[in-house]
């Protein structure tokens, strides 16, 4: 009885950790008063990001052009998969710039 008792208690213990660790592939932001929060997000590579926006008008752009939101209102979100490891800088067209200027962030995924 003690046997199983080890066993089942093991494979909680498994199953815990495995729903811990894919809640972890997904990063989440904030859009707020003009700005990304937090700015930098970290990721593994193949997850994905999903920005909310909780007050005005704004996009999530990235520097390169690769990828963009349409425009979000509040309540609205937007997500993006990213499958390389690497540094992605982005901006809201309205109130940032590329390069980091006012309202930007970076996504940061690693392997």
């Amino acid at each position: 009885m003690r046997i199983m008792q080890t066993i089942i208690v093991a494979a909680l213990a498994a199953l815990l950790c495995a729903a811990a660790a894919l809640s972890q592939e997904k990063g989440k932001g904030a859009i707020t008063n003009n700005k990304f929060e937090p700015k930098t997000v970290t990721i593994k590579a193949g997850s994905e990001v999903t920005w909310e926006n909780k007050e005005g008008a704004h996009t999530v752009t990235a520097d390169d052009g690769s990828w963009t939101s349409s425009t979000l209102t509040a309540g609205q979100t937007y997500s993006h998969k990213f499958d390389k490891p690497g540094k992605y800088p982005y901006y809201c067209t309205f109130h940032g710039g590329k390069g980091g200027q006012n309202m930007a962030g970076v996504v940061n995924v690693t392997r």
